[in-house]
């Protein structure tokens, strides 16, 4: 095929024959005559079956080859229909006449369809269509949304929002995205649909939470906890109407800028307090209006955390009550005056109800902030999304922003109603305002990366050698994780944590078993302190709190970590056996005896320390791990 090819059998036919032409009873002469010609002619066979023998096994080389190619062509077809069947993306492929003509497993269960089902349909109105009016272009014989073009020559891309048509199910919103391809040797259509009616869902359900706050009537803020300062991100109307000063004067600012020389520095301390322990705080105080005014304000603080126990933001609610503390005044000069005045002391009695409804009311609202913390949990798989986009996102409003520039210094006089529209968007604070938007979106991603790296600490498997570890950090993740056993109910108040961290090094050790250890000791001291709490009363677990209290020291070339609770204590009996592989206390089904089994192993083979426990009944049990700082 790729060469020409010898004809040896014809020459060596020839040569046979002229072989055959030597008869047997010739003299020995003329085969003497004959050797030369003999040897001639064995030659030329020689070389033509050598030149036989290359072509032939050039020609086997070639179909391996060949063969090789094909089985490579074959994987990397079902490579590929692998990849789109897996996908999580529903894809299907379009002819020219708007007919479905395949389908993956995704697209089959957006659609609620087999794709036998889905075969033949018309893409384009019986499986979507669109949610808004967009524009359209015709191509061949289908109507496509055109939104945009690819930098490929000829290439469109359409990306748009599109309604799914569902069978037997409610129809779902779904980002389409639509490339020309190539199907069985005719142009088609690709189109990538990403079903994101969750996501519409939790924007909706935002705004609704936002328009919610805006329409009360109590004055709301929302501090940055992360910020020393504390400094106010967020306010209601209902605030700024409070105090008289409009939202870009209070963001940014600390809420001591509404107190005055006559303050209560006991309100005030009250407050500190609250911010330093992270805790709720209610206080009256008085505070002072843009104007100047006085006015009562009953102020309270409830600390905000993320679902990992974090502190992220402080919810403060404002309530006027300055006519309320009026008519406390009156109502404590009263005693001197006439009849004719308790009238007017009973409608301010009234009226001190009706105010004090109004802050029962205004303290559900407090709680509000929990339930953004929730809201936030739910909202956490877009987040990658809003992550990947936001940098971009930022790139593409600087050039919006630059061509707008452009815009006004080559056309600086616009006619009046570019100029009128220009006003009445305040087009210059959203300038200055939206990349500041943009850069408070970064840091709010940034801090749920933050919460899942401190997953990630714990569960950390890079156990073949020992490494220097921060142990405080491997004891604050498994706080972070046992932290929804540490919160309080209504039927019981939380477990206090007390850390007294002393001055560690990092420590050789593996980490992932050294936090399964913590993991093991802290689970214990919890349900230790939930079964005696079980046997208590309200008043008496108010009393005498549970308390897990957390320490850490150098000893020479050790490392001491102290684990104790304030439970009930256990026996010496107990004591004894508590390191015996399933020796346990708890009921059939809750424990299994292997817990501290394996935490000894962990601390006295694996790492030459010691792990022994102290405890007294009615006194709490003690854990005490003892680790070289070097090996």
């Amino acid at each position: 095929m790729f060469f020409q090819e010898a004809d040896p059998e014809n020459k060596l036919s020839n040569i046979n024959r002229n072989h055959k032409k030597n008869p047997h009873n010739m003299t020995h002469r003329t085969e003497y005559q004959q050797i030369p010609k003999k040897r001639a002619e064995n030659s030329t066979e020689a070389n033509i079956s050598e030149a036989y023998s290359l072509s032939l096994c050039e020609m086997q080389q070639m179909e391996r080859v060949m063969e090789q190619l094909k089985q490579d062509l074959k994987a990397s077809e079902s490579r590929f229909r692998n990849v789109i069947e897996k996908n999580a993306d529903g894809i299907a492929i379009v002819n020219k006449r708007g007919l479905v003509c395949f389908a993956n497993q995704s697209a089959e269960a957006l659609f609620n369809c087999t794709t036998e089902e889905l075969l033949g349909q018309a893409f384009f109105g019986n499986l979507v269509v669109e949610v808004s009016a967009c524009d359209l272009e015709m191509a061949t014989d289908i109507i496509i949304p055109q939104v945009g073009k690819t930098e490929a020559t000829r290439t469109r891309v359409v990306q748009t929002e599109v309604e799914a048509i569902r069978k037997q199910k409610a129809n779902a919103v779904v980002e389409m995205r639509v490339v020309e391809t190539e199907w069985d040797g005719e142009m088609a259509y690709l189109a990538t649909l990403r079903d994101i009616t969750d996501r519409k869902r939790a924007e909706e359900r935002l705004w609704l939470y936002d328009r919610a706050i805006a329409a009360t009537s109590t004055g709301v803020t929302i501090s940055d906890a992360t910020d020393p300062e504390n400094p106010i991100i967020y306010c209601n109307p209902a605030f700024e109407s409070m105090t008289g000063y409009r939202r870009q004067e209070i963001i940014g600012k600390n809420g001591r800028f509404l107190h005055g020389s006559d303050t209560d520095p006991a309100a005030v301390e009250i407050i500190r307090q609250a911010l330093q322990t992270e805790s709720e705080c209610k206080v009256i105080l008085k505070n002072y209006r843009k104007d100047g005014t006085a006015f009562w304000n009953c102020f309270s603080i409830s600390p905000v955390r993320d679902r990992m126990g974090k502190l992220t933001h402080f919810i403060g609610v404002q309530r006027d009550i300055t006519e309320r503390k009026q008519a406390e005044e009156a109502l404590h000069n009263s005693e001197a005056q006439s009849r004719a005045q308790a009238a007017q002391l009973a409608a301010a009695i009234n009226e001190l109800k009706a105010t004090n409804s109004q802050l029962v009311q205004s303290e559900k609202m407090s709680s509000l902030g929990l339930l953004l913390a929730g809201v936030a949990h739910e909202i956490n798989n877009p987040v990658s999304f809003i992550y990947g986009n936001l940098a971009h996102l930022t790139n593409y409003t600087q050039d919006l922003f630059d061509h707008l520039e452009l815009y006004q210094k080559h056309y600086p006089n616009p006619v009046a109603e570019i100029k009128q529209e220009r006003e009445k968007n305040e087009l210059d604070f959203l300038a200055e305002d939206l990349p500041k938007i943009l850069s408070s979106m970064s840091v709010g991603v940034d801090r749920i990366c933050q919460i899942v790296q401190s997953l990630r600490n714990f569960s950390r498997h890079d156990d073949s050698q020992m490494k220097p570890v921060n142990l405080h950090e491997g004891i604050d993740s498994t706080l972070l994780i046992l932290n929804h056993r540490l919160k309080g109910n209504g039927e019981k108040p939380p477990i206090q944590i007390v850390k007294q961290y002393g001055a560690l090094p990092t420590v050789e050790c593996f980490a992932g078993p050294i936090n399964q250890v913590f993991m093991n000791i802290l689970s214990n001291a919890i349900d230790a302190l939930e079964d005696a709490n079980s046997r208590q009363n309200c008043q008496e677990m108010l009393k005498n709190p549970s308390q897990i209290r957390i320490g850490t020291e150098v000893v020479g070339n050790l490392v001491e970590i102290k684990i104790a609770d304030n439970g009930p204590g256990i026996t010496e009996e107990v004591k004894q056996q508590i390191f015996d592989t399933f020796f346990t206390t708890k009921p059939i089904g809750k424990g299994t005896g292997m817990g501290l089994s394996i935490s000894y192993q962990i601390i006295v083979e694996r790492h030459n320390g010691e792990l022994y426990c102290t405890s007294e009944l009615g006194k709490g049990t003690e854990f005490t791990i003892k680790i070289p700082i070097a090996h």
